[in-house]
């Protein structure tokens, strides 16, 4: 049965009501609009209107090469509802658009804002989202961008956060607060997130969204979520399995170091490591003859001696965890404001220290 789009009569584009038709006349003119980011969502409306059952997602390519996916609309929509009840969005409540609208996230921005009605303001993406003296009932950020809005997260009563790991410093500052803020875990392949973890109320692990499942492969999450079309999807992410819906994050396999037969998972000896290190850095696997790998870790930027003291001599690592080479980069290589390790390694320079 071929799909067909029902625009919720109270839904607003930046102020202004749209019906179907007057949406497909808006999508002609943003394509031919100055900004990039007006011919993105031009172009992501006129692709929706189409009579086509699916649009294709891209990827970012950050933990991978990038690729495309021929995703159902309404298995788009059947995600876009999910969260709809799960953060219970009403009509006309507003809403804050700021992410790219080519990636799945700022796209399902869009699409829960059609079906629920919501009055959605699209602004160019920045680092500083929050800046404006307007108050919103519901947003999605990066983690960059919610770590530079911490004093201004009082304007919206529910934020999504997400594409990236959310460090101590965020969830130290978030934890109490009236704002929810939920950190997502999901993937383009599922249609943006099938799980959350509130962390303004300091929960430590992933909760499933209704009607989804999981299991563990190898201790690497499998999704199960029919809805959307999934049977089994077996992912890349190391977890500890508490139940079929809950589940704790431990970092990606394919970034696991086995360094003498010693599995270390990069993720998380960062999150250690980001309490004494005050300059952008991340961990990996470095080729050893006799280990197999031991862990490198590389900093951005000028580094201190300091620095690198203070790492040999912290407590809060295992012997096995400390870092046994260091390197430098003048700038990270980022795709989708996620750190692209494998190109950034490609860059490093030794520190002689």
């Amino acid at each position: 049965m071929p799909f067909t789009f029902s625009l919720h009569p109270d839904f607003r584009l930046n102020g202004i009501p749209h019906t179907v038709e007057s949406l497909s006349v808006l999508a002609n003119e943003l394509m031919i609009a100055k900004y990039s980011y007006e011919k993105e969502l031009g172009t992501f409306i006129k692709d929706w209107l189409s009579s086509k059952d699916s649009i294709i997602l891209s990827t970012s390519g950050s933990t991978g090469k990038p690729k495309t996916i021929n995703a159902s609309k309404r298995m788009l929509c059947a995600s876009a509802q999910a969260t709809i009840n799960v953060c219970e969005l009403l009509p006309t409540e507003c809403a804050l658009l700021c992410l790219p609208i080519k990636f799945i996230a700022g796209k399902m921005m869009l699409i829960r804002a059609f079906i629920a009605g919501l009055w959605i303001d699209v602004n160019k993406p920045t680092s500083f989202p929050l800046k404006a003296d307007k108050y919103y009932d519901f947003t999605a950020l990066t983690p960059h961008q919610l770590s530079n809005s911490l004093v201004d997260i009082h304007k919206v009563k529910q934020i999504l956060v997400g594409g990236a790991p959310v460090n101590d410093q965020i969830r130290n500052s978030v934890k109490g607060h009236t704002t929810k803020v939920l950190v997502t875990y999901g993937m383009t392949e599922t249609y943006s997130h099938v799980a959350l973890q509130n962390i303004s109320e300091s929960e430590d692990c992933f909760s499933a969204l209704n009607g989804i499942r999981f299991s563990d492969d190898d201790d690497t999450l499998v999704i199960h979520a029919s809805y959307i079309g999934i049977d089994k999807l077996k992912t890349n992410d190391c977890v500890e399995l508490l139940s079929s819906t809950k589940f704790k994050w431990k970092g990606r396999k394919d970034n696991v170091v086995n360094s003498g037969g010693i599995k270390l998972h990069p993720e998380q000896i960062e999150k250690s490591l980001a309490s004494i290190i005050d300059v952008p850095f991340f961990v990996f696997g470095k080729k050893d003859q006799a280990l197999g790998s031991v862990l490198a870790i590389v900093f951005e930027g000028e580094i201190s001696t300091d620095i690198l003291e203070r790492i040999k001599k912290s407590k809060i690592l295992t012997k096995y965890e400390k870092p046994k080479e260091y390197f430098v980069v003048s700038n990270f290589v980022y795709s989708n404001e996620k750190i692209n390790r494998e190109q950034t390694i490609l860059k490093i320079k030794p520190i002689f220290s």
